[in-house]
């Protein structure tokens, strides 16, 4: 059962366009919609089964995508970049201020 799982462009279209007033709706009706470890209590077969399936098995796009565990606390380069950025324009715009009320 290891190895790579079958990207679907029809599963992650439909993901990405789940709307807001859907999970709303859903959040509204059902008070266990979304909440960590109900899979378990609604179906604990296919819960265990699933959590076996997401440890063995890689996404086909896993490798260009990074997943949010992975990333840490400390800024990547292409933060400290903005930072950096936003830090001259900054003293840019604060040096024309102060040369005008002068």
């Amino acid at each position: 059962m290891a190895g790579f799982r079958k990207p679907s462009a029809k599963k992650s279209f439909s993901a990405r366009t789940t709307g807001r007033i859907n999970r709303s709706v859903k959040r509204a009706t059902n008070p266990f919609y979304g909440k960590k470890g109900t899979g378990f209590i609604k179906d604990p077969e296919r819960s265990i089964k699933n959590s076996i399936y997401h440890k063995t098995t890689t996404g086909g796009f896993s490798s260009i995508k990074s997943s949010k565990t992975e990333q840490s606390d400390d800024l990547s380069a292409d933060e400290w970049v903005k930072v950096i950025l936003f830090f001259i324009v900054v003293f840019i715009v604060g040096g024309f201020i102060g040369v005008t009320f002068f």
